[in-house]
C-alpha cells in the first residue's frame, strides 16, 4: 500500500509540472467524480467555481489513502486519475461534433451551441506561464460567427496568482443544470482575469481553524450586436469553505462602460462600492440618468454535505439579486432576489456509481409598480443596458433565461471506467408570464421564447473512451405547449460527437 500510494504521489508531482492549469466546464463526469471525493470530506478546496485549478485538486487527491475508499469512491478516485493522465500525456485535440438542431439550452457538461463543428485544441504549460489555444469552424452559427477561438487562453504565474486573458466558459455556482450568476449557456466573450492559484488555507488565530479559500474576478468586453456595443462586465468570485462539509460562495456582476457610457475610474469605483443606483449615498445621477454608473446582480450560494446511513447527501442553494432603486430607501439596494435550490447523492443503481440530483430554479420577478398586474420581465434586464445580461442571444446565467421556473432530475452514472452516461428529465415553464420586454426586437427581451412555454424535456447521452478516442451519442426529446392558440409542438435532436488526443 505505501508503495501504491508512493506511486501516485510521484504521478501527481510529474503532472503539476506539466498539464495546463486548470479544469473547465466540459466534462460533467469529472466533476461528479470531484465532487463525490469532496463529500467525503478528501477534497479540502472549494470545487463550485470553474475553471477549477488542477493544482488544488491534485494536492489534495496525494493525501488520500486508496485502501480507505469504498468501490464507489475508488471508482471516482480513479476516474480523476484517468483524466490527470490524459492531461499530462495529450496536449494537443481534434473534435467534431454534428447535430439535427442548435443546441436551444447548454448546461455544464456540454460544450457545443450550433450543430455542426470542428475544433482543434491545443495547449502547453511550463512553470510560469500557459497557452491553450482552441480553434473552431461552426458551419451554421446563429450568431453568423463561422471562425471562433472560444476556449482559447494565455495565462501567467506571479507567486499565486494568475493573470489570464483569453474567451473562457465560468461556471460560478453549486447548480449541476443551471445557475442564476454564470453559466456556460452563452458563448464566452474576451476577458483579461486574475485568479488566486491555490486555495491555500487563511488561519484563524488562537484555533486550529484553517479555511481554505478562492477568489477570482475578471474584466469583460461583450462585442456582440447590442443596445449598448462594447459593454464591459466585471465579474468577482469569493469561494471558501468555513466548516467541513459546508462550502460558500458569494457573487457580484456588474455591466458599466460600453459606447457613449462614461469607463473612467471614478466611474468604476463606484460600481466597486455599489453606488450605481440613483440616489443612493448621494450619487446624482442628472435629470436623465446620465450619470448612472452601470447594472449589478449580486447574490451568495451555499452547499452542505453530510452523511445519512452512509449515503453522502448534499443540499445547495443560490440567493441571487438585481440591484435595486435607492432613491426611495435605502434599504433597496438589491431587490427582486430570485432562488436555486437543490439536493444531491452519491448511489450505486444497477451496479453503477451514479450521483443523483433534484433542482429547482426559479427567475420569475414581479417588476409591476402597481399589485393590479403581475409582468416580470425584469431579471437579467436593465433599462439602459437594455439587451441585458446576455451575450450572443443567450443568458450569462439561467439557461431558461427570466421569468422561468425549472424542476429537473438528473442522474450521472459510471458504467465503468470508459463509458459514463448522463440522463436528465426536465419540466420548463418558460416565459410564464406571457409577455416580453420587446416582443419584435431581436437583442432586447427574452430570446428563449416571447410568449409563455411549457415544456417537457428528456435528455440522454453515452460517452465512451477508446484509447486515443472518445465518443458521445446523445438525444433530447421535447415536448412544448403554448399559450395564444399555438399548437404544440415535438422536437428531437440527435447529436454526435468525437474526440481524437494527439
Amino acid at each position: 500500500m505505501k508503495l501504491h500510494k508512493l506511486s501516485y504521489s510521484l504521478f501527481f508531482v510529474c503532472f503539476l509540472a506539466s498539464a495546463e492549469p486548470w479544469i473547465d466546464t466540459s466534462n460533467i463526469y469529472l466533476r461528479a467524480s470531484i465532487q463525490q471525493l469532496a463529500d467525503a470530506g478528501y477534497i479540502k478546496t472549494p470545487v463550485t467555481t470553474f475553471p477549477l485549478m488542477w493544482l488544488d485538486i491534485g494536492r489534495d487527491l496525494k493525501q488520500i489513502n486508496y485502501g480507505l475508499l469504498n468501490s464507489s469512491e475508488k471508482q471516482a478516485f480513479n476516474y480523476l486519475n484517468h483524466q490527470f493522465r490524459m492531461a499530462q500525456k495529450n496536449n494537443k485535440k481534434l473534435e467534431f461534433n454534428t447535430a439535427t438542431k442548435d443546441k436551444r439550452f447548454t448546461s455544464f457538461g456540454e460544450d457545443f451551441r450550433d450543430k455542426n463543428n470542428l475544433k482543434v485544441q491545443a495547449n502547453y504549460m511550463s512553470n510560469s506561464f500557459a497557452i491553450g489555444l482552441s480553434s473552431s469552424y461552426t458551419f451554421s452559427p446563429q450568431d453568423n460567427d463561422k471562425t471562433r477561438l472560444d476556449g482559447s487562453y494565455v495565462a501567467g504565474f506571479i507567486g499565486n496568482w494568475v493573470f489570464s486573458l483569453g474567451k473562457q466558459d465560468r461556471w460560478w455556482g453549486p447548480g449541476w443544470d443551471s445557475n442564476l450568476s454564470l453559466t456556460n449557456n452563452a458563448r464566452p466573450m474576451s476577458t483579461l482575469s486574475l485568479s488566486r492559484r491555490a486555495a491555500t488555507p487563511l488561519g484563524i488565530p488562537f484555533t486550529d481553524i484553517e479555511i481554505p479559500w478562492t477568489v477570482t474576478s475578471f474584466m469583460g468586453v461583450m462585442d456582440d450586436n447590442r443596445v449598448i456595443n462594447n459593454t464591459l462586465l466585471w465579474g468577482f468570485r469569493l469561494n471558501f469553505k468555513p466548516l467541513d462539509g459546508l462550502e460558500v460562495g458569494i457573487t457580484r456582476l456588474a455591466q458599466w462602460g460600453g459606447k457613449g457610457r462614461s469607463k473612467s475610474f471614478g466611474t468604476f469605483t463606484d460600481v466597486l462600492l455599489g453606488k450605481d443606483n440613483c440616489g443612493a449615498s448621494g450619487l446624482d445621477c442628472g435629470e436623465n440618468k446620465e450619470n448612472e454608473p452601470g447594472n449589478q446582480q449580486a447574490g451568495y450560494d451555499l452547499r452542505y454535505s453530510f452523511s445519512v446511513l452512509n449515503t453522502p447527501v448534499g443540499f445547495y442553494g443560490q440567493y441571487f439579486a438585481e440591484d435595486g432603486d435607492n432613491s426611495g430607501s435605502a434599504l433597496s439596494f438589491l431587490t427582486e432576489p430570485q432562488i436555486q435550490v437543490g439536493l444531491d447523492t452519491h448511489l450505486t443503481i444497477f451496479s453503477a456509481p451514479t450521483t443523483l440530483y433534484l433542482e429547482y430554479t426559479d427567475t420569475y420577478a414581479d417588476c409591476s409598480d402597481t399589485n393590479a398586474s403581475t409582468i416580470g420581465n425584469c431579471f437579467y434586464e436593465h433599462h439602459i443596458y437594455q439587451t441585458g445580461m446576455r451575450y450572443q442571444q443567450r443568458t450569462l446565467g439561467n439557461l431558461y433565461d427570466n421569468d422561468a421556473s425549472s424542476l429537473v432530475l438528473g442522474f450521472i452514472s459510471t458504467i465503468s471506467q470508459n463509458t459514463n452516461v448522463t440522463t436528465k428529465i426536465r419540466h420548463l415553464r418558460l416565459n410564464k408570464d406571457n409577455n416580453d420586454k420587446a416582443p419584435d426586437n431581436a437583442i432586447i427581451g427574452n430570446p428563449l421564447t416571447k410568449v409563455a412555454e411549457d415544456m417537457i424535456m428528456l435528455s440522454s447521452k453515452v460517452q465512451h473512451s477508446y484509447k486515443n478516442w472518445r465518443y458521445t451519442i446523445g438525444i433530447d426529446l421535447s415536448n412544448s405547449k403554448f399559450e395564444n392558440n399555438i399548437a404544440d409542438k415535438n422536437q428531437t435532436n440527435l447529436f454526435f460527437k468525437v474526440e481524437y488526443n494527439l
